[in-house]
């Protein structure tokens, strides 16, 4: 595990490098409930593992946890940065060596099979974060895919697909073995979790 979280360290500095942008806070936001109005902490979860927990209040505080957005891709003639992209945090750990610094990324985890909510998590690494989009104002979004809701054995024309989704909540669950108000993804709403509210994810650049 040492060898691994030296390696990660090793990482920081390219963490907040060409293809990233932030510091940002990422503000939650109720689509139905307007009394969801905060921002998104990153709260232990397990070893290296952080949550993302909601704390209210619609302004900054001056200890919001700050995010970054790493491209995935880039133009190699200009150096401009294309999404998708992750949702990255720089993890402040303790080693045999001090403290070190661990870029890590949001990850959708299938908390259970019998479920169609997905616990939002930050683990160790970036390129195994979950790919996400941003539209203009800085809302995360994920592409949908295919709709199958009406398939058959006919070859659809035209193929039907979701388009763009924003099917994040905020839900009471369990984020390994501790039990958070905290973010997550479901697939396909209603929620199974009556716990979730849908919300809105945004990135707020910081100053």
């Amino acid at each position: 595990m040492l060898f691994r979280l030296t390696a990660l360290a090793a990482l920081a500095a390219t963490a907040t490098a060409s293809n990233a942008t932030g510091p940002y806070a990422l503000q939650i936001t109720g689509k139905e409930n307007a009394d969801i109005n905060g921002y998104a902490g990153a709260c232990h979860s397990g070893a290296g593992i952080e949550a993302l927990c909601y704390a209210s209040g619609a302004s900054l505080p001056p200890s919001v946890t700050q995010f970054y957005y790493n491209y995935t891709s880039y133009n190699t003639e200009t150096g401009v940065p294309s999404q998708p992209g992750w949702i990255t945090y720089l993890l402040t750990a303790g080693s045999t060596n001090g403290t070190i610094t661990v870029p890590s990324a949001m990850q959708l985890d299938q908390s259970g099979w019998g479920t169609n909510v997905l616990t939002a998590q930050i683990f160790p690494g970036v390129e195994s974060g979950t790919s996400v989009y941003q539209f203009e104002n800085g809302t995360l979004y994920m592409y949908g895919g295919y709709d199958d809701s009406s398939f058959n054995a006919t070859f659809p024309t035209p193929i039907p697909t979701l388009g763009n989704l924003t099917n994040f909540h905020l839900c009471y669950q369990f984020t390994g073995g501790y039990y958070y108000r905290s973010i997550a993804w479901v697939t396909t709403p209603p929620a199974h979790n009556p716990s979730c509210e849908p919300v809105d994810l945004t990135l707020v650049e910081l100053s």
